[in-house]
């Protein structure tokens, strides 16, 4: 049972500055990679989402008082009836103090009340507390993905790629910080993540493509190329961490 003095409550746009800044500080930069969470504006990404009355996605928030103690957001599937946790961070003077399992709980119950059948999550190899954690809760391991870095030369050639979508990509990264290309090249068409000054490639991977990135990435002032998929051996893809997708039904 919830403590009393705790108090959790969906997010309202006056506390979303302080929920951005608690999830910046409470994880490793590495896993923050492939998330939106670092981008420049994704304190108004999640306002506009709090406007949004068909939004998927689902803020809450833990208060002790005055303080707020810890956060979740959770986006929700309802073709697969799954409440998919994106983030759950701890306020760092509360950590040890049974926060999570607190804020977890509500969340819980709070998608079976609306009908849902599944949690679903994402949690790096790596940050084995947080994997023992979910273990404990009943989460079983469903596949894993690795997140690697791709090196690449910039060539003198220019590929043809054709951008299908790049007036929505303008005024979407300018406004957020992120969002994706619908690309064309030959035969073949991809969808990039972009965020920040990074490039995501999701399992789509071969070498027509990146034969085509490096001049996207010169023109566009892009910096780095992300690659989340099977493990590749090519030697230009330095990998990182191995992303392990979790699942509990509820």
């Amino acid at each position: 049972m919830m403590k009393e003095k705790y108090n959790i409550r969906l997010l309202v746009k006056e506390d979303v500055n302080e929920i951005v800044n608690l999830v910046r500080i409470s994880f490793d930069n590495t896993y923050l990679i492939p998330s939106i969470y670092r981008a420049k504006g994704i304190v108004d990404f999640i306002s506009s989402e709090l406007e949004n009355p068909f939004s998927p996605y689902r803020y809450f928030v833990l208060w002790d008082k005055n303080t707020i103690a810890g956060y979740a957001e959770y986006k929700i599937f309802e073709s697969t009836s799954t409440a998919f946790l994106n983030i759950i961070s701890v306020n760092s003077e509360y950590k040890n103090k049974g926060i999570g399992r607190i804020l977890y709980d509500y969340c819980k119950n709070y998608f079976i009340e609306n009908g849902l059948k599944k949690v679903a999550l994402d949690v790096y190899e790596s940050n084995t507390i947080a994997f023992n954690w979910y273990s404990k809760l009943g989460f079983q391991k469903l596949s894993s993905t690795s997140l690697s870095k791709i090196n690449f030369k910039l060539e003198k050639k220019i590929s043809k790629v054709y951008i299908q979508n790049y007036s929505q990509f303008k005024a979407c990264y300018e406004l957020y910080g992120f969002y994706f290309l619908d690309i064309v090249y030959g035969k073949n068409n991809s969808k990039l993540g972009i965020i920040d000054n990074d490039i995501f490639i999701r399992n789509n991977y071969c070498d027509d493509l990146m034969d085509q990135l490096p001049f996207l990435l010169k023109t566009l002032k892009l910096e780095n190329l992300y690659f989340l998929g099977n493990s590749n051996d090519d030697v230009r893809f330095k990998f990182i961490d191995t992303i392990i997708r979790m699942e509990l039904n509820i």
